[in-house]
This record gives structure tokens, sequence and C-alpha cells, in this order.
């Protein structure tokens, strides 16, 4: 595999890796630019090269901000807002939901996260997985 860098392209302490094509598929390029041998996994715009040991790194992930983290956390809600109707909770009615309290644990504490969120890679609660009465 060959990427195409650019130098023109800042990235980390280095250069954008601008393009990832096989060995033989190369074309001829502006001096801003180069080929330099990569391996297989490496990804245009998801790695840069490093000029200082001519080699071509990952870009780390972003870690979320308390912002993002919390627009997470409002999709998880709403995403199981469902388990609070009534007649899905109410046992007189079949099917319903029997795990009812494992939902409202998880929503309870996804919503701990939604007010007051915090930056970081956190680890989020395992969402329950639905269990119905026969009918």
């Amino acid at each position: 595999m060959k990427a195409l860098i650019s130098k023109i392209e800042p990235r980390q302490t280095g250069y954008r890796v601008a393009q990832v094509v096989n060995q033989g598929q190369t074309f001829p390029v502006s001096p801003e630019l180069f080929w330099t041998d990569c391996a297989a996994d490496v990804v245009a715009d998801q790695y840069w090269y490093d000029p200082s040991d001519q080699t071509i790194k990952a870009i780390p992930a972003s870690i979320p901000t308390a912002e993002e983290n919390k627009a997470t956390a409002m999709l998880y809600l709403a995403n199981t807002d469902w388990v609070n109707e009534p007649d899905v909770t109410n046992p007189d009615i079949n099917p319903h939901l029997l795990n009812h309290a494992e939902f409202i644990t998880y929503r309870s504490q996804v919503r701990a996260i939604a007010i007051n969120p915090v930056a970081g890679n956190l680890t989020w609660p395992t969402e329950p997985t639905s269990q119905w009465s026969s009918v």
C-alpha cells in the first residue's frame, strides 16, 4: 500500500495522509505531496505522517466533551422512553414488560449523566434487553 502525504496540511506534529492506494496505483504529484509505503490498515484522514521518524501513526480518538456525553445520554433516554408507557408496565395487560425495574435503574444511571455531564470516555450502563410476559 502507498499513502499520499500532504506536507501543506499539518496534522498532529506532522502531515496529513490524504489518500491511500494499492501498490502500482500511484500517480505523479506536486512537490508539496509525496508517496510513502504504508500498512494495509491505514486510512486517509485517520492517520498522519510523522516526519521525525518517517512513520505513519493513527490520529488519537478525541475525548468526548461534556456536551457530547450529555447528547449521548439524551439519545439513550429517548430510545427507552417507551418503557414508561402505562400499557407496557401494567401486569393486567398482556404482553407486558417483566423487567421494568431494570429499565428504571438503567434510565436513572443515564439520567444522572444527562443532568451532570462530564467530559471524557465514560463507561455507559448497558441497556437491558426487554423481557415480555407470555400471551
